[in-house]
């Protein structure tokens, strides 16, 4: 890729707001590794082991999706394929939805358990760790609704241009505007003649009827 392209694809709204998904990202799972368990490894969100768990595991794996979908998407427009354009569109946007639906419900989780915890005997750098977790867990459902409704759009708009296209390779069949010569009923071609065609009632004995003018008919 040359330097145009690049500069290009980073600008495209989409990649900034991965870009911005993947720190958000390392910022939840990030604090919570280090911060959010005490001296005897215990969970601070109000000891549930699951809930550290949890933030970790989506921010890792919606790290590892963004970086995915990133590489696919520098490959995206030498596809040729409209389907597997479509395809691929379509598993962005279902990830994209789900991880929206997953961050909402690990901001909702890591608050309650948070809520419930007594933070009195914590060290500063503990509290401030895992209210950051859960700060930046709901940063990310706005920008993962953001991925969602970009790839939505961009699902759309190739469902038209395949549309689109599969139209014109089908081709329409052609009529042409001016209407047909008109020809009484029965009398075929007026512009050639038959190659056998019975000697003229008018015409002389021994007269060639080929010599003889015969007007077409209207």
């Amino acid at each position: 890729m040359d330097s145009n392209t690049v500069a290009s694809f980073v600008q495209k709204p989409q990649t900034i707001v991965r870009f911005i998904s993947i720190i958000f990202a390392i910022v939840v799972f990030g604090c919570i590794s280090a911060r959010g368990y005490d001296e005897n490894g215990i969970c601070l969100y109000n000891q549930k082991e699951g809930a550290c768990r949890y933030g970790i595991g989506i921010g890792v794996i919606a790290f590892l999706g963004c970086i995915a979908f990133l590489a696919i998407e520098v490959q995206f427009d030498t596809i040729e394929n409209p389907d597997t354009k479509k395809y691929i569109t379509l598993a962005d946007l279902a990830f994209s939805a789900l991880w929206c639906f997953l961050w909402f419900v690990g901001f909702c989780y890591l608050a309650d358990m948070w809520r419930r915890m007594n933070t009195a005997p914590l060290k500063t750098e503990q509290v401030n760790n895992c209210q950051a977790a859960i700060a930046f867990s709901f940063f990310s459902i706005i920008t993962w609704g953001g991925l969602t409704v970009m790839a939505f759009l961009k699902y759309r708009r190739l469902l038209t241009e395949f549309e689109y296209s599969r139209d014109n390779l089908a081709g329409d069949p052609y009529s042409s505007p001016y209407a047909p010569y008109p020809t009484s009923q029965g009398q075929g071609d007026p512009y050639q003649a038959k190659p056998f065609s019975d000697q003229q009632a008018d015409s002389a004995p021994g007269e060639d009827s080929a010599d003889k003018y015969t007007p077409p008919p209207y």
